[in-house]
């Protein structure tokens, strides 16, 4: 979409927060300096592999500009954030409400809206987690106390690395702008590496000297016991606020349960201030032990919303597969040093519906590939290659092999099987947790093609011995009965025989016939499959795919 169509969308949305991108040629001249500091490792793109936090993100473009490495950005408006690439993260939505000392990153960029670049420019300086700062604001900057006040805050050094307009802009303005670069290692030696960040000033130091006018260790086992006690308690104020749930929604909720808590840690450490400092000291307290004790209680509770935030997720966590479920975990989990409130976690779930949709896809691939073998497919009707035993030695497939489908009946011979150890036992099950996984995973793609299997006997619910069939069905809300989806046998020597329904391998074959550019269409499917129209027809575009209204926790935003 284009940039004048965008900012009418933005108008009638509401959400045009001085919505200015910057020039290509501006990103250029960071770039470049950027280049000067971070190498680009192997990469012949020639752009820096360092990580760049974008605050006032927009679309993502000048994130897609500058870097090749981690992309993290801080947007208001959920219309820019659904055009943003997947593989940018989201870590914050409204700046003014979120800290940045916990947003780790090599660089901070940022053109401000210009109706608050000081406002923002101070909080991006005083808090800011990282090397260096990019700061694209009206020339004028130069003549604010605030602004230097800041730089002198955190010993930074400041130069100008471009001045220019916004005249020949894809949205023009008149303002005059400089790039601020902002070097918070104060001419410290760089060795073009992307280890922790070494700051001349800590961030997290300065806003604490500022909140607590303060002139006692925790041992491991309180640790525990403290982050146990505030699990539990969140725990029950959730359970307790269901009235609260069902008219405000859970992020909402809370949402005011996590300000409610963190509103009363900090009216407890805010008491020191009250406290005689002569007897801070007779007591031994260390303001060290009380910046680290506070810093500790503040990222266990975020945790715990974000915890219980994602135990909430199901409707999409429930549709992955193993591998694509630990990877969208761990990603999600990378963000939990974010601010907890409602405006982050509607932009973290934008994130994990637009990457779910990708999951669901690629997963389905995956699949498809885990069961393709010598004797377990069929080649589409227009394809004429031949492919001899050979080329499919040692569990490979052979080099340009495409355009297939899988055959009713297969055996799949690297999933592991039946399980017995050198002693003769096996597990309770019987199966290989990978066997396990697999079955799992057959389950998962067959519920997002449309298969209800609600009722399913899950395989680690089962017995399982070497040639032992067991049988998996779905509920036909066609027919009113339980139908066979697949049944399977596992063998000891790591060998999984399956055969599935019709209508199944079909719609797996047909979507990804699709989702590889096999075929354009139903009708192409139809013909390349040897299948009727009618059975292929409904089938493409089958695979499923979410939107925020198939999410829950959103409705209530």
């Amino acid at each position: 979409m284009g940039v004048t169509a965008l900012v009418e969308d933005l108008k009638a949305a509401n959400e045009d927060f001085e919505f200015y991108p910057t020039t290509s040629e501006m990103l250029a001249a960071v770039r470049t300096d950027m280049l000067e500091i971070y190498d680009t490792g192997c990469d012949e793109t020639k752009y820096p592999r360092c990580s760049v936090l974008d605050i006032g993100a927009g679309t993502g473009s000048a994130l897609e500009a500058l870097t090749v490495g981690k992309k993290f950005a801080i947007e208001k408006s959920q219309r820019l954030i659904k055009e943003m690439d997947k593989g940018i993260y989201v870590v914050g939505s409204d700046f003014e409400s979120n800290t940045l000392i916990d947003k780790s990153a090599n660089v901070i960029f940022s053109n401000p809206p210009y109706s608050l670049f000081t406002q923002w420019a101070e909080k991006i300086i005083l808090e800011a987690n990282a090397e260096y700062i990019y700061l694209v604001i009206p020339q004028r900057w130069k003549n604010s106390d605030v602004i230097s006040d800041a730089i002198k805050a955190r010993k930074a050094i400041s130069n100008v690395i471009y001045s220019g307009d916004f005249l020949e802009a894809d949205r023009r303005a008149r303002a005059k702008v400089d790039i601020v670069k902002i070097d918070l290692k104060s001419g410290r030696k760089s060795y073009r590496h992307y280890d922790d960040n070494n700051m001349s000033v800590d961030p997290f130091s300065l806003w604490f000297s500022k909140h607590f006018k303060v002139s006692t260790h925790e041992t491991k086992q309180e640790e525990f016991q403290r982050k146990a006690s505030m699990a539990e308690r969140m725990k029950a104020q959730v359970s307790h606020s269901n009235e609260l749930i069902k008219n405000e929604g859970l992020v909402k909720t809370l949402e005011l349960l996590y300000h409610r808590e963190m509103k009363q840690i900090m009216d407890t450490y805010l008491m020191l201030n009250r406290v005689d400092a002569d007897l801070l000291k007779e007591l031994n307290v260390s303001i060290e032990n009380v910046q680290e004790g506070l810093k500790n209680k503040i990222a266990s509770l975020k945790n715990l919303y974000w915890q219980e935030l994602f135990d909430n997720m199901g409707v999409i966590l429930d549709k992955l597969t193993t591998n694509s479920r630990q990877q969208m975990l761990e990603e999600l989990f990378n963000q939990t040093s974010v601010d907890f409130n409602a405006q982050n976690a509607y932009s973290i779930l934008i994130w994990a519906i637009k990457n779910a949709n990708s999951y669901f896809d690629d997963q389905l691939i995956d699949l498809f590939d885990t069961m393709t073998g010598h004797a377990n497919i069929t080649l589409y009707r227009s394809n004429e290659r031949t492919f001899g035993k050979e080329e499919w030695r040692y569990s490979r497939t052979p080099d340009g092999l495409d355009r297939y489908k899988l055959d009713l009946r297969i055996v799949v011979s690297k999933v592991g099987g039946i399980k017995v150890d050198t002693w003769g036992r096996s597990p309770a099950c019987g199966l290989e947790s990978r066997c396990l996984n697999f079955l799992n995973d057959i389950i998962t793609v067959a519920s997002n093609l449309g298969y209800d299997i609600s009722k399913v006997e899950r395989p680690d619910s089962l017995h399982w011995a070497s040639n032992v069939k067991h049988e998996f069905f779905y509920h036909n809300h066609t027919t009113g009965k339980q139908e066979l989806l697949f049944d399977c046998r596992a063998f000891q020597n790591g060998n999984v025989h399956l055969r599935f329904a019709q209508s199944f391998i079909c719609d797996l074959n047909i979507e990804n016939g699709r989702l590889r550019g096999w075929i354009k269409n139903g009708y192409e499917a139809a013909d390349e499959l040897d299948i009727s129209p009618e059975i292929a027809l409904p089938a493409f575009t089958k695979n499923l795919q979410i939107t925020d209204k198939s999410v829950p926790l959103l409705l209530a935003s």
